[in-house]
């Protein structure tokens, strides 16, 4: 019995049972439950998912419940806190098991550039620019704007710790010792939140060009992203009672 045979015989069986018959003809899906019934399935269509740049954005859509179909019964929803600059809000499980993407905040915001030497005057614009006015920053500043090297000779490196020559005043030098590793708060997470803290290793090279290097390993991110969470509970915290928006990280 060829493949052909075997499918008409299956389907002529499920039309004699009543049962929905589902099949394919040129790209198109079609439903049949009945001998003279024939309609094409159409698939979900999903709306574009929107975008804001804040929590408080993202919360004022949540609460406002300006796209639920029933204001009496509120649609669930998940809010997923995927990283430190992203927070996406889904839909429940559709017919088809997916979900809709109905509303993602998105951190908008310059990035300081890690691990990259550059002249002390871009590096101290950055430093003030992005990073709070805390006691290691303000050292750290005091340390690259005064830095003078001639000949690579007023630096001097143990592996761990530097020092460096810097101006006091107009004839005046000094030496300044470099603090590393240093506890500082980038602006690299929601401005609604406290910036986390993270431990950065702050390295000179002989031509006094200034960087910083990452060293927590990341352990920030998780600190920021608990930190969001506590954030939109409380925020949301009767539609979380309510059961009618979940959050995880």
């Amino acid at each position: 019995m060829t493949e052909n045979i075997k499918d008409a015989i299956q389907y002529g069986v499920e039309l004699s049972q009543g049962q929905a018959v589902l099949y394919e003809v040129d790209g198109k899906t079609y439903f049949d439950s009945s001998k003279a019934s024939l309609k094409e399935v159409e698939p979900i269509r999903y709306a574009p998912t929107l975008e804001v740049n804040s929590l408080t954005g993202l919360i004022n859509y949540l609460k406002s419940k300006f796209d639920a179909d029933d204001l009496s019964e509120p649609d669930e929803i998940l809010l997923h806190v995927a990283s430190p600059t992203s927070v996406v809000a889904y839909s429940k499980l559709n017919s088809d098991r997916q979900r809709e993407s109905l509303v993602e905040a998105k951190m908008l915001m310059d990035k300081f550039h890690y691990g990259n030497f550059m002249d002390s005057e871009q590096f101290i614009i950055n430093i003030q620019s992005l990073f709070q006015r805390e006691d290691d920053a303000e050292a750290v500043l005091k340390c690259a704007s005064g830095i003078r090297i001639e000949g690579g000779g007023d630096l001097t490196d143990d592996g761990v710790s530097q020092q460096v020559s810097v101006k006091q005043g107009a004839a005046t030098v000094a030496k300044a010792q470099v603090p590393s590793p240093a506890t500082l708060r980038p602006y690299r997470t929601f401005l609604e939140i406290e910036q986390p803290k993270g431990q950065f290793i702050f390295r000179i090279d002989k031509n006094g060009d200034c960087a910083l290097f990452e060293a927590d390993g990341g352990i920030w991110k998780n600190h920021a992203i608990d930190s969001i969470k506590e954030y939109l509970a409380e925020a949301l915290g009767d539609e979380v009672h309510a059961g009618q928006i979940t959050i995880i990280g």
